[in-house]
């Protein structure tokens, strides 16, 4: 590895950081050194610059991709480097796109025909729940408290704890589940190695063939269960501070975004072309 990925993979590390953002920061950083070559400590802010406007006029990125390799490289230059620089961006215009969302029959036809049973679990858990894939794949056995009937969530995104209610159905499952492979500290380890948990790549190939299988073309990832799972409660009628907490939204605006997807809700307009002989 080069020295300085070396460095970086010691600063990320040392604060804490997800290995998601070191897996990020490290490709964000091997680019820009095999675009530029060694040594990229001589760089000068214009040609940084220019590298910016190649990722984003020729390359295309999106907004958020660019800003993860902004901060990537940030993070280099402060930590590692000890160098500062300014650049100014042309930012591309940002998109806000709803993603497609799946409907109730949809999503109890991909869970019903997943198999086998740790993966339907699985996709119970993220739809029953609302949970995020990587909050998913780090459960322990002992987060589930069945008495309580809750979920407890380590370090999820910000890094914090949270407590989630398991809907009685769920508990069910399981219960089911661990009667059947009897998970010991990881509640979705690893078939080849049982002490790490299932890799995220494994419940992707799975799903990938499940929709496959049943001629589903919408766009469906793991993150479209948790979205089934917020429009879902909100169209039963669950308040929107107690979806925040289940979904670990720190700010409530970042919940409601999901009124906005769903106007059908509490629509109380009139009819303007009622009557009407068109």
């Amino acid at each position: 590895m080069n020295i300085l990925l070396q460095q970086l993979t010691e600063e990320v590390n040392a604060r804490g950081f997800s290995e998601k953002t070191l897996t990020a920061y490290l490709a964000a950083n091997d680019h820009l050194i095999r675009y530029f070559g060694p040594p990229i400590d001589t760089i000068s802010d214009k040609e940084l610059e220019e590298y910016f406007k190649h990722l984003c006029v020729d390359r295309k990125l999106s907004r958020a991709t660019i800003a993860l390799k902004l901060n990537a490289i940030h993070f280099l230059y402060t930590h590692v480097l000890r160098r500062k620089f300014t650049i100014d961006i042309r930012w591309p215009k940002k998109q806000y796109k709803i993603p497609e969302l799946m409907s109730r029959a949809e999503v109890q036809a991909i869970i019903k025909h997943c198999g086998p049973e740790k993966y339907r679990v699985m996709l119970s858990v993220l739809y029953g729940c609302g949970l995020r894939i990587n909050e998913l794949l780090h459960l322990k056995v002992q987060d589930i408290d069945g008495e309580r009937s809750t979920l407890k969530i380590r370090l999820g995104k910000g890094d914090k704890d949270r407590f989630v209610v398991i809907p009685p159905s769920l508990l069910i499952q399981l219960r089911r589940y661990w009667c059947h492979y009897h998970p010991s500290e990881w509640l979705f380890p690893s078939g080849f190695r049982g002490n790490y948990p299932l890799s995220e790549s494994a419940l992707r190939r799975k799903l990938k063939d499940t929709l496959k299988a049943l001629n589903i073309t919408k766009r469906c990832s793991p993150h479209s269960f948790r979205h089934a799972y917020a429009t879902h409660q909100l169209e039963a009628g669950m308040p929107l501070h107690q979806l925040q907490h289940q979904l670990g939204h720190n700010d409530v605006r970042t919940t409601s975004k999901y009124l906005h997807w769903l106007p059908e809700l509490s629509n109380q307009r009139r009819d303007l072309l009622a009557g009407w002989e068109v």
